[in-house]
């Protein structure tokens, strides 16, 4: 017989998600309120690009219970012709009780997706299944109504350069100063740019940085002394060296060291996403989801200033809203109140020399 799956609603939709990706059903039932409308519609919106699934909303109200069990009873009555499984993920905690005792006393598969572990829970036969999610940022982001523009999963160039990486990172407390200095004066060279070389030495460390005008190109000279490399940029050298490129792909190459699902790097998010709030932030700096929790990784490559908390109120907003475990670098020593507005929003704050050899 074919499958009708019946999901419970909430703010969350992950678990209604995967459900769904688990169980393939050939029909789904959605138990929302009329305010949950837009969280059903986006999970069909990224379900179709999955499945091909027939789809019914019956709305519910969640301080009426009796109608909340007439709505479950006429759904048994309705499709004989289905088997029929619930998932009680969703939906307050009273509904997934209700419906799950009405379910199960019809002879119905019950279940629920416990996502802090990847299992699935029936609790007809009371056994647990592992399962392995495997989802895409866009399929995440696209869970809550918001489109992805852009994102990169892998530029050969970010491996071609991560051992300049990698030395800014290790060396970041010497060499973010110098960056600062070298900024200001590429900016007062104005368009027209000369020949310049620029050096920071000691006996540990050499780094060089030389642009020629006329190729219009930047070589990077760095290492120890005894064992200098040399990598040569033709392109958005400025933006690599100067506006935090490099820090941005050292967090997207350590990233790139855990257990992922997937992982990308500079996610731009529609702004015309009705659901997004207009002081989100769109542009993510790296995006990672593993297992069945997104993360959001967000750097600060400049001296914190007064926009530096603007741009972190922004990606808060999005965090939040996309309910993920937030990260926030920075380059440059943080004054104590930047650190605790981010502690204070639930976000964890790597800093200086802690960022080349942090994991998750």
């Amino acid at each position: 017989m074919p499958l009708l799956e019946v999901c419970l609603i909430d703010g969350n939709p992950i678990s209604n998600y995967i459900g769904n990706i688990l169980k393939k059903p050939d029909a789904i039932v959605w138990l929302r309120t009329v305010r949950q409308k837009h969280v059903s519609s986006n999970i069909e919106s990224v379900l179709s690009t999955q499945m091909k699934v027939e789809c019914e909303n019956r709305e519910v109200n969640q301080g009426d219970i009796q109608s909340f069990v007439k709505v479950c009873e006429d759904i048994i009555r309705d499709y004989p012709q289905y088997d029929i499984a619930l998932n009680a993920s969703g939906g307050t905690r009273i509904q997934a009780l209700i419906a799950a005792e009405i379910f199960l006393s019809a002879g119905k598969e019950v279940f629920i997706i416990d996502t802090e572990h990847s299992r699935l829970i029936d609790l007809k036969t009371k056994e647990s299944k592992s399962f392995h999610a495997a989802l895409t940022v866009n399929e995440y982001i696209g869970l809550y109504g918001v489109k992805v523009l852009s994102g990169t999963r892998f530029d050969p160039e970010i491996g071609k350069r991560s051992g300049l990486t990698y030395f800014l990172g290790n060396n970041i407390e010497k060499v973010v100063p110098f960056i600062d200095e070298l900024r200001i004066e590429w900016n007062e060279m104005g368009e027209k740019k000369q020949n310049k070389q620029w050096k920071l030495s000691n006996k540990f460390i050499k780094f060089t940085i030389t642009y020629d005008s006329e190729k219009d190109l930047m070589r990077f000279r760095y290492g120890q002394p005894e064992n200098m490399r040399m990598y040569e940029m033709k392109e958005n050298y400025y933006h690599y060296i100067f506006n935090g490129g490099w820090l941005r792909e050292l967090v997207f190459l350590r990233v790139h060291r855990a257990q992922y699902d997937d992982v990308r790097l500079d996610v731009r998010l529609d702004r015309n996403a009705l659901s997004l709030d207009p002081k989100a932030e769109t542009m993510i700096d790296i995006a990672m989801m593993r297992g069945c929790k997104f993360y959001v990784f967000q750097c600060f490559s400049y001296p914190v200033t007064r926009e530096s908390f603007i741009a972190l109120n922004a990606i808060t907003h999005t965090i939040k809203f996309l309910n993920a475990e937030g990260y926030i670098f920075v380059s440059h020593k943080p004054n104590r109140s930047f650190i605790e507005t981010a502690k204070d929003s639930g976000l964890r704050i790597i800093s200086g020399k802690y960022i080349a050899n942090f994991s998750i």
